[in-house]
């Protein structure tokens, strides 16, 4: 009778042990599923607040990560200015800067070495970006900074002065006045703003005075001019300590740049032009206009990386890993929401310029007039590698905010973004080439011995295009 009680409770005893572990598991498979959906769902994806005058606050938090990443960013650039105030831009980024350490009593620079943040920012065309970075417990001085940066200039004539001197030697130093860049914006982009250098000229930056600044920040800085963007370990309870600093700056409500570039008259219409600018070295340029309205960024991305980026891309395969005309090719597409450039630049020996620049043609030729066999397109960094770009705040708070709010793409989500790049077939790919790399889309331009270059030769050799 004791054996049956004893077996009896054995099995009572495994029945409901089985009976826990079994309601165990159901429950971890729950909470795995709720912390995916969570994680996918929430975390995941792009959301938008807004500060009282109504300045767009975006948020794309990742609380895995132990840094925190928060960007200004604000639709101004050399694209929207006069020609007497070429560089203002660019001058009114030096300024924000050596004004917050004015405001903060001259210890700004302390203060991020002993917080360990990084505060920098930088001038493009359309659109400067200030940014600050740091451990995820220093938000809050960060965006204290951050914000700071709109403050009412309160800099003397003199300290403006010592700016100005510090922006000439950059003008100096950068030689932008002789680059094959200046060269070929000179022809592309004629007397439209898109000419001038960001940094201004020496002549240019000399007429800007605090009076000039002052009525610059004043035009620019408006609730529809500018957007904040956080990315990394931060949350809304974060975002509304932002939000706070935003109110504070008293931001009045305006109307933002569009993003529209000035088109010139021959914009699709060059018809292979030649230019040379005369140099002791041989160094050309391909540049090919881009209408926005017919190709899509992801399209423009991925015939990029096809040619130029990657380890297997064409134009480096070709010229460089198997003939050795040159060690490096460089590339650069501009977008902007109407049109854009493609581009890119190598140097060689003079009497190996035709040989590549045949050799280019027939890259492009072949993208034209053959598919791209599936596994050649490079999908893996937008597509295979795409959660990586949540692991990296940096990156991810530059691509989003250009790519939705510079750009105006609209991706919610990084699945979004890389279904976009998954859905470019090898035929779209195909027939996206053939609007791009045309002869009428391309300028050539060259830095060269303009007494050995024969420019026909080389508009026979592009015509082919």
């Amino acid at each position: 009778m004791q054996i049956v009680r004893r077996a009896a409770l054995f099995c009572f005893f495994h029945i409901n042990l089985a009976f826990f572990i079994l309601q165990c598991a159901r429950l971890h498979g729950i909470l795995s599923l709720v912390i995916k959906l969570w994680s996918k769902n929430i975390l995941r994806e792009e959301k938008c607040f807004y500060s009282a005058s109504g300045v767009p606050v975006y948020l794309y938090g990742n609380p895995a990560l132990h840094g925190f990443y928060i960007s200004l960013f604000l639709r101004e650039g050399s694209m929207y200015e006069a020609p007497e105030e070429s560089g203002i831009t660019h001058f009114f980024e030096h300024i924000a800067i050596r004004n917050l350490n004015k405001t903060m009593g001259g210890v700004l620079y302390r203060e991020l070495d002993r917080l360990g943040l990084e505060l920098n920012a930088s001038t493009y065309c359309e659109m400067v970006q200030f940014y600050v970075s740091g451990a995820a417990e220093n938000f809050s001085a960060g965006a204290e900074m951050l914000t700071s940066v709109l403050s009412p200039i309160v800099l003397t004539p003199g300290e403006i002065t010592l700016e100005r001197k510090r922006i000439k030697a950059e003008i100096r130093e950068g030689d932008e006045r002789t680059s094959l860049t200046a060269f070929t914006n000179s022809h592309l982009f004629g007397n439209t703003a898109l000419s001038h250098p960001i940094t201004g000229t020496l002549g240019s930056v000399s007429k800007i005075g605090k009076r000039e600044l002052a009525d610059f920040r004043e035009r620019a800085l408006t609730s529809g001019n500018l957007f904040f963007y956080v990315t990394g370990n931060a949350g809304e309870r974060e975002t509304e300590k932002l939000i706070e600093c935003i109110d504070r700056m008293n931001i009045p409500r305006g109307a933002g740049r569009d993003n529209f570039a000035p088109v010139t008259p021959d914009f699709s219409k060059r018809g292979g032009g030649v230019y040379i600018k005369n140099a002791d070295f041989t160094m050309c340029r391909f540049s090919f206009d881009t209408d926005m309205t017919l190709l899509s960024v992801p399209e423009l991305d991925l015939l990029y990386d096809l040619l130029l980026n990657g380890y297997n891309s064409r134009l480096f395969i070709a010229l460089s890993e198997e003939r050795g005309l040159f060690y490096d090719v460089n590339g650069l597409a501009e977008r902007y929401r109407n049109i854009g450039h493609f581009s890119f630049s190598f140097e060689v020996k003079d009497k190996e310029l035709y040989d590549a620049c045949e050799t280019v043609v027939s890259i492009l030729r072949g993208i034209k007039e053959h598919t791209v066999a599936p596994e050649e397109i490079i999908r893996a960094g937008y597509v295979t590698n795409s959660g990586m770009l949540y692991d990296d705040m940096r990156e991810l708070n530059f691509t989003f905010a250009y790519d939705n709010h510079i750009l105006g793409l609209g991706y919610g989500s990084i699945g979004e973004r890389a279904q976009m790049y998954s859905s470019i077939t090898p035929e779209r790919l195909r027939e996206a080439a053939r609007r791009l790399f045309t002869s009428d889309n391309l300028t050539l331009t060259l830095k060269a011995d303009t007494k050995r270059v024969d420019a026909e030769r080389l508009k026979k050799i592009i015509s082919a295009l």
